[in-house]
This record gives structure tokens, sequence and C-alpha cells, in this order.
């Protein structure tokens, strides 16, 4: 019997490339996940070296700025909130009355998660570190076209009025409000001030997706 494993070729190391941008990715994570559990003034490179298990020097190499590091891993974060927003939230249900505050219970869910509350931080942080105002813009404008785009495709008829996006706009702009809200006045008051308003959010979308 021929031993077919002698024959087989031993794996293929990675490139420096690749070993580079692995590196870079799992410090992304660790900043991302820094981020989440320790908030905004806890990310440091000593942590993030810690939690992704390389030394503090490596960190640097790769990143310059901690504000560069932080905007990298906002955009990770931003990504992944994005993939499971578009999971999680039926956008379709829209058309139908009935599930319309469903849909946007699922978008409060979404923006309250730990992800998302620990990416409003970065942006809380601005007013102090404007240096990081021209990428997240352009992050926040990369995911609201995303945004628009999806539900364009969902209401053709209304793919021209700018109604749509405005409503998106306000819509989400309301929810990452109150969100910025729960460290003052906690999870539970915010919540229940969001369902006081949930209904004149509803009577907005039902004005114009029913005429539409």
């Amino acid at each position: 019997m021929i031993d077919e494993s002698a024959t087989e070729a031993p794996p293929r190391r990675p490139t420096r490339a690749e070993q580079r941008a692995a590196t870079r990715e799992s410090i992304v994570r660790a900043t991302a996940d820094c981020l989440v559990a320790e908030g905004y003034a806890g990310v440091t490179t000593r942590r993030v070296a810690q939690r992704a298990g390389i030394a503090q020097s490596t960190v640097m190499h790769h990143f310059e700025t901690r504000e560069a590091l932080l905007v990298e891993a906002v955009e990770h974060l931003a990504v992944r909130l994005a993939a499971n927003a578009f999971e999680r939230i039926d956008l379709a249900a829209l058309r139908t009355p009935d599930h319309r505050a469903a849909v946007l219970d699922e978008a409060w869910v979404e923006f309250t998660s730990p992800e998302s509350l620990a990416a409003a931080q970065v942006w809380a942080a601005v007013w102090a570190e404007p240096e990081l105002a021209p990428t997240l813009r352009e992050l926040e404008t990369r995911v609201t076209v995303i945004i628009v785009e999806a539900a364009r495709a969902l209401f053709p008829e209304l793919a021209d009025d700018p109604r749509l996006p405005a409503l998106i706009d306000s819509s989400v702009a309301l929810i990452r409000g109150l969100a910025a809200a729960i460290p003052i006045w906690g999870g539970e008051a915010v919540t229940a001030r969001w369902e006081a308003i949930k209904p004149l959010v509803v009577e907005a979308a039902a004005h114009l997706l029913d005429e539409g």
C-alpha cells in the first residue's frame, strides 16, 4: 500500500504580507473588543497589545496614532453592526402597517447594543479630537447610502422622493440621540422614552409609505 500522505505537499507558509495583514486584523479586533469592554477612555495601546497577545511596539508599528487605531476599530464595528442589522431587521415588513413598530424595535435593539454604544463613544469624542471627524464622516456616509439604497429597492415608487432618505435619517438620528442618553439616565428610563416616541415615528412612516 502506498502511503499517500508521504506525497502530500507541506502546508504553504504565509507570506510576510499575509502575516502583516493578519497581525493588523488581530490588532483591530482587539481594539474593537477593548472599546466594547472598557469604553473609549480604556483604549490604550498597552491594553490593545495585551488583548491581541502581542508587544505594544507591534501595535505602534502598525498604527502610528491612537486615533488611526480607533477609527479602523470603529469601521470594523460598523461593518459588523451593519451585517447584523441587515440580518436582523426585516425592512420589507415596513410595507405592513402592523409590523412597522416591530421593525423600529429591531433597529432600537441594534443601536443600543454594547457594540453600538461603544462606537458611539468615538463619535462623541470628536468634540475633543476633531481629527477623527473626516474618517467618521466618510464611514457614516457609506453606511447611510447602504440603508437608503436598500429602502429604495423595497419602495421603488419612492426612489426619487426626497422624503424617503429624510425619514430614514430622522429615525436614525432620533434613535442615536436617545441612545446617547443611556449613560445619563440608564437603559430602562431611555427605553421608556423610546416607547413613548415610537408611535410618532410609525405615524410619520405611514404618512409617506402608505401615500406612496
